[in-house]
């Protein structure tokens, strides 16, 4: 078979071919060519080995898919539970409120205004107390000198006044003294008078038995005499009847005397009894008197002090230092009832506590010590960062239906700072330590709470914009709390 034969093409093709070579021999260079550049573009493709970019892609993919299986097995995902809720204090707001009913007469302070530990807030209207506590110092007086009237009366001494009582209820109650007094010296001179004339008729009737006691012998003898007279024939008859009658008297007289002194004996015992009754029953009565007396006296002092204390409590005074908040009426005159709040104490330079209310479906997801991050709704967080906390105690289920039970945990923020650094103003770092926010809650959640110590100002802002950041935290704002678990 003949060869093809060369077209003029391949003649000119070979020949410049032979020419470059030439050339390169010249210039002591060789060229290497590869033949299949000049064969078709089929030919070339199956001749040509495969591009290494297929493999490589396929190796990265295979890769890909182990490192991600490797971390669905042994990886952890968070798992963010989103809660609202309000800043209170660390002791919470204090409340201001009577405890009777009455009238406001003053008002002494303003919303927003500091005050101070022990300062009056407002003053009620103290008119009918002070006429209870007039009324119940007069009867406590009244009581405590009729107490000293009865003391005196017992230890029959002196009864003076002292300088802290009136004068017109102790000349009432020594006009009462001076009669009791009289009354009982009176009872008991009469009894001594009769006293005296039993003793003086005894000492009577004694002397005149003494008497007959001494002649009665005498008149015995007489009779003996006359009677030996009279049977001897010396004398009559009848003088020695005589005889014997004077000696029959005088025994009976002597009786008689023995029998008076019997009864002025009886009658000096008869009024000593009645004189030591006299005492007794005297004494009786003022002791009895004086237990009531000082029982009295003991009511109208708890009675006293009740008043005094309720007196204090008209002026309505701070509990600790803080700031003015919902102050219920700005009208002198308003009638209030007994635990009226009239206005509330926001405590100054304390740690904020963020309280919020988890929903039933994160709760379970909520673990003590675990991570929060708190953004203020009063601070724009992509501006001011967020507070760092963390999950504390739970407080217990808080709901009225069985599906609206809440629990309650606080969330106590650590050491740290902001999430993002915020710097100082010129004016100096704005530091509200204590307020009160809140956006509500919802009906299904669960209560939980933060601290937050102190969040400082932004550079740059005027004096109005501070003051308001500084007073955004006395008003309703909310807060929001993100727990972190993995």
């Amino acid at each position: 078979m003949n060869a093809p034969s060369e077209t003029p093409f391949t003649r000119e093709k070979r020949s410049s071919l032979a020419a470059a070579a030439r050339v390169a021999e010249r210039l002591g260079e060789r060229i290497h060519v590869d033949p299949r550049d000049f064969q078709p573009a089929i030919v070339r493709l199956q001749d040509a080995p495969p591009n290494p970019l297929g493999r490589r892609v396929l190796w990265v993919t295979l890769a890909f898919l182990a490192a991600l299986l490797a971390w669905a097995t042994f990886g952890m995902l968070d798992i963010v539970a989103v809660a609202e809720g309000k800043l209170v204090p660390d002791t919470y707001l204090k409340i201001v409120q009577p405890t009777d009913s009455g009238v406001v007469k003053e008002i002494l302070v303003k919303e927003g205004q500091l005050v101070k530990a022990g300062q009056v807030l407002m003053r009620m209207d103290a008119t009918l107390s002070d006429s209870d506590l007039k009324s119940l110092t007069a009867d406590y007086h009244n009581k405590r000198i009729a107490l000293r009237r009865i003391d005196a009366q017992f230890a029959a001494s002196p009864f003076t006044r002292r300088a802290d009582e009136p004068a017109g209820l102790f000349t009432q109650v020594y006009a009462q003294y001076t009669a009791n007094r009289g009354a009982y010296e009176n009872a008991l001179a009469q009894e001594r008078s009769v006293l005296e004339k039993a003793q003086h008729d005894l000492r009577a009737a004694e002397v005149v038995k003494s008497k007959l006691t001494q002649v009665l012998p005498h008149y015995r003898e007489q009779e003996a005499a006359f009677e030996k007279l009279a049977r001897d024939g010396f004398a009559g008859k009848l003088m020695f009847t005589d005889k014997q009658r004077e000696r029959i008297e005088r025994e009976q007289d002597l009786r008689a005397q023995e029998s008076v002194i019997a009864s002025a004996r009886s009658t000096i015992e008869q009024e000593e009894r009645k004189i030591s009754q006299i005492t007794a029953d005297y004494r009786r009565q003022l002791q009895t008197e004086r237990v009531d007396v000082a029982a009295q006296l003991e009511k109208a002092n708890q009675e006293l002090s009740k008043q005094e204390h309720r007196q204090e409590y008209l002026e309505l005074r701070a509990s600790q230092d803080g700031v003015v908040k919902d102050l219920a009426t700005h009208t002198i005159g308003t009638v209030t009832s007994p635990g009226t709040i009239l206005m509330t104490l926001v405590p100054k330079d304390e740690i904020l506590r963020a309280e919020v209310w988890v929903k039933n479906d994160d709760i379970g997801f909520v673990r003590q010590t675990q991570a929060a991050k708190i953004k203020l709704a009063a601070f724009t967080f992509q501006k001011y960062g967020m507070l760092a906390g963390g999950a504390g105690r739970r407080l217990g289920n808080r709901g009225t239906k069985p599906d609206e039970e809440r629990n309650r945990a606080s969330c106590l923020q650590d050491a740290g700072r902001p999430e993002k650094p915020v710097s100082r103003s010129r004016r100096g770092e704005i530091q509200p330590r204590s307020g009160h926010a809140g956006l509500g809650r919802d009906p299904s959640g669960h209560a939980y709470s933060a601290r937050i110590p102190s969040f400082p100002g932004h550079q740059g802002f005027p004096r109005s914009r501070a003051r308001a950041l500084i007073g955004s935290w006395f008003v309703q704002r909310g807060v929001a709390l993100g727990l972190h678990r993995r």
